[in-house]
């Protein structure tokens, strides 16, 4: 082991702590030694050799590696253990510095104009390669600081994300994203597109619901990929696209079987008109709504006086879709609805995993007091109704993940208990907005929904606040506060565009489109 060093410009030696004396000018205020540094340096020791002046034959000062130094003396407990700890230097020699030199060094050393950490990426690239290398990544783990399952999410996000992905993330020059952000793209390594609307997502601040929207998606085209063969098998017609589906067709359920009772698919097989299309509001992925294309033509009314007469040329002839009328201006089409309840659907899960991870919280954020106080002073329609439901509490249990909430009541702090009384009111609220429909704005489903517009009332209060605390809303939710009509990934814009000016044709009075529930 070389004490001593030339006067060449730079020397590189092993020196022991206890030969270096701090920098009285180094202006660095926070060493920054988290956990992770510290157990790396507990682990390797320093593998970036210390920057140094020598003072006296023996002894030198610190001049770049200040945190390195700090966190090799908190490896040992002794002051003794301490100063024998020995650490890479490179010796600098003192007549080839100009004065003022040292603040020079530390701003540029550590001027993050200057300097440019690895990428969450990167970093996930450098653990994989080192456990593809044959290291176990208990051991991955302790050298660099981390847990064992952050290192084993490391290397599977590393592994996932490929290059497509990786292409795709270049071109919109994304480094800044985490792992748990890059193990979704990984998720979705096989589908460009996916990876495409998830950072786009993401630059939005909208990624945790469109990545609820991905994942609905892929298990409901999975599930029809299994359905498909099924119906075939069946001999049951398919449209894929409900749309094609004559303006005559009405739901089986809505007509009288042959024992007076809604029309099941069974009695229902052997009619020409049967046809299966994908439910509006699938309770399972794969699920399909089974329809008659004319149950005035084949049978299961009585004849009308004004129904429309056939031309005779048999009755077991199916109408051609290709030729169908298009759907009535005063109703969104069915796929339109479809891809509205799948958003509606996708938001609700998005939005009550963010609730769970708020009351999971340790402090509240300053408005939710006011507005948990606000809300039991008033008491509405979400609180009187919701509050003692039995489905509420279930949903309460979701939220918080404690089954027996009034018993961590009497422990918890007041912080704490502002959250759980939030949980109650969330539960409430989102059991108020259970009803699929309360994004809509037509004619149809104001109709069909007891006060709808109350419910879309309520609905915009509580988006608004969680939107004032920090939840980024989806279009569809956005659509709701804004109380206007759905528009994003529409099928039929012009669809839209006439159900809207229905809408203010029907409020041209003075009243809203949704104060008309009541007349309709």
């Amino acid at each position: 082991m070389s004490d001593t060093a030339t006067t060449t410009p730079m020397q590189r030696v092993t020196l022991r702590l206890g030969q270096i004396r701090v920098n009285e000018n180094n202006v660095r205020q926070d060493l920054g030694l988290d956990e992770r540094f510290l157990k790396s340096i507990a682990a390797n020791g320093v593998k970036v050799p210390v920057v140094v002046l020598p003072l006296d034959e023996d002894t030198y000062e610190l001049k770049m590696g200040h945190r390195r130094y700090f966190a090799s003396r908190a490896a040992k407990e002794t002051e003794q253990e301490q100063d024998a700890i020995e650490v890479p230097a490179y010796v600098l020699d003192p007549s080839l510095r100009e004065a003022g030199e040292d603040f020079i060094d530390q701003l540029i050393e550590n001027d993050d104009a200057f300097r440019r950490g690895l990428t969450e990426l990167e970093q996930a690239d450098a653990l994989f390669g080192a456990v593809g290398a044959g290291m176990k990544q208990t051991r991955v783990a302790e050298l660099t600081g981390r847990s064992r399952k952050e290192v084993s999410q490391a290397v599977k996000t590393a592994k996932t994300v490929g290059e497509r992905t990786r292409a795709a993330l270049a071109e919109a020059a994304t480094y800044d994203l985490d792992l748990e952000v890059l193990g979704v793209l990984g998720e979705f390594d096989d589908d460009p597109a996916a990876v495409d609307r998830l950072l786009e997502a993401h630059s939005k601040g909208r990624f945790e619901f469109q990545v609820q929207w991905e994942r609905d998606e892929r298990t409901e085209q999975q599930a029809r990929a299994t359905v498909r063969p099924q119906l075939q098998a069946a001999g049951v017609r398919l449209a894929e696209d409900s749309d094609t589906l004559p303006p005559t067709a009405e739901l089986l359920a809505e007509l009288d079987g042959p024992d007076g009772e809604p029309m099941t698919a069974e009695a229902h097989s052997g009619c020409p008109g049967h046809v299966a299309t994908w439910a509006e509001n699938p309770q399972e992925p794969g699920e399909v709504d089974y329809f008659c294309t004319d149950p005035d033509h084949f049978g299961h009314r009585p004849p009308q006086e004004d129904a429309p007469e056939t031309d005779g040329e048999g009755e077991g002839d199916v109408h051609p879709t290709e030729d169908v009328e298009e759907t009535k201006p005063s109703e969104p089409s069915r796929e339109y609805v479809k891809a509205g309840n799948k958003a509606y659907r996708a938001a609700e899960k998005a939005r009550q995993a963010w609730l769970k991870d708020l009351i999971g919280r340790k402090t509240a954020p300053k408005p939710l007091a006011a507005f948990v106080t606000e809300q039991l002073l008033t008491c509405p329609k979400p609180v009187a109704q919701w509050t003692g439901d039995v489905g509420r509490h279930n949903l309460i249990k979701e939220l918080t993940g404690y089954t027996t909430l009034a018993e961590r009541a009497k422990s918890a702090t007041p912080a704490k208990l502002t959250l759980l009384n939030f949980a109650v009111l969330a539960a409430t609220f989102e059991k108020r907005m259970g009803e699929v429909r309360t994004w809509r704005t037509d004619r149809t489903a104001r109709s069909s929904v007891y006060e709808l517009s109350e419910i879309r009332s309520d609905a915009r209060t509580w988006l608004t606040f969680l939107a004032e605390i920090g939840y980024p809303l989806s279009s569809v939710e956005q659509a709701i506060t804004d109380d206007e009509p759905y528009q994003e990934d529409e099928p039929d814009p012009d669809d839209a565009d006439g159900q809207a000016a229905e809408d203010t044709e029907d409020s041209q009075d003075g009243a809203s489109a949704e104060d008309s529930d009541d007349a309709s």
